[in-house]
């Protein structure tokens, strides 16, 4: 019986390299090319990163207060993606798994709960100091949940390798719109991170794949990207209850679910079956 490799596969190289590829092109090019978008289109970028302020001065449309706490919604909203965050740590402190994919879900998990705050701290007084931070906890959560799809696809290997090179360039990418206004590169990363992860979900599960479910991790990165686009919509479809923003929020907590069901003690029983599933292939 012929087991795979830990090797990273040469289609999986290929795409690392155009990603990292139009990163680089959008780190020097990206100044230049969004000059040009703005006079064509006639969109200018605001210090928030946003194209669209409301009356309030904000870019989100729910601005009430609720005992002092402005924006409050879009705050306290955070609180269960911070939540989740601690929730998975908690979990994978008592399930080991090989150490790439500890390592990532360990990154992931992280992540969430920096979002968490980070997203708070910025949305009770949105400036674009403050988006950097909210950022800064997503760029840890990309670049976790990039490496948990390849260890899932690929191997450990070519995770831990993932790992070594994402985490950096997303946290970068992070920093540099409030450097120099060049929002590309963060594009790059998030977008095309995430077109690797669904590459990555149509393939096999390698031998000793926790059992993520990435399909549920693209779906739900879709749905809160939906509701961030209709923010205003949301809000005005719900009598000014909730916005479509602080949806979103619910949304990306959500995210954590096929990770935590995954790596669960609970969720074990299912990466048994693929790994059987996976062996037979293989044969």
């Amino acid at each position: 019986m012929r087991l795979p490799s830990s090797n990273p596969h040469p289609a999986f190289s290929a795409w690392a390299t155009v990603l990292l590829s139009l990163w680089l092109i959008a780190l020097w090019a990206g100044p230049a090319m969004l000059a040009a978008l703005e006079v064509s289109a006639g969109i200018a970028l605001n210090p928030h990163g946003h194209a669209h302020l409301y009356a309030h001065g904000h870019p989100f449309v729910d601005a009430r207060a609720l005992l002092g706490l402005p924006n409050a919604m879009d705050v306290l909203s955070n609180a269960p993606i911070a939540l989740a965050g601690l929730w998975g740590l908690l979990v994978l402190r008592h399930h080991p798994r090989p150490s790439a994919t500890r390592l990532a879900a360990q990154v992931f998990f992280i992540g969430l709960l920096l979002t968490g705050f980070g997203s708070a701290w910025y949305h009770q007084a949105p400036d674009a100091d403050g988006l950097v931070w909210d950022r800064l906890g997503m760029a840890v959560t990309f670049a976790g949940a990039l490496a948990l799809a390849v260890s899932e696809r690929a191997g450990v290997t070519p995770a831990r390798q993932t790992l070594g090179v994402a985490l950096p360039l997303a946290v970068l990418s992070a920093v540099l719109p409030a450097a120099n206004g060049n929002v590309l590169p963060w594009a790059v990363v998030q977008f095309g991170g995430m077109a690797l992860i669904v590459w990555l979900a149509l393939r096999r599960p390698v031998v000793g794949a926790a059992g993520i479910r990435l399909g549920a991790l693209i779906g739900l990165y879709l749905l809160a990207k939906v509701l961030e686009l209709g923010d205003a919509a949301v809000f005005h479809a719900t009598a000014e209850t909730v916005s479509g923003h602080s949806l979103k929020h619910l949304a990306a907590a959500c995210a954590a679910w096929p990770v935590i069901a995954a790596l669960s003690p609970r969720g074990s029983k299912a990466p048994a079956r693929l790994r059987q599933n996976a062996a037979g292939r293989a044969a």
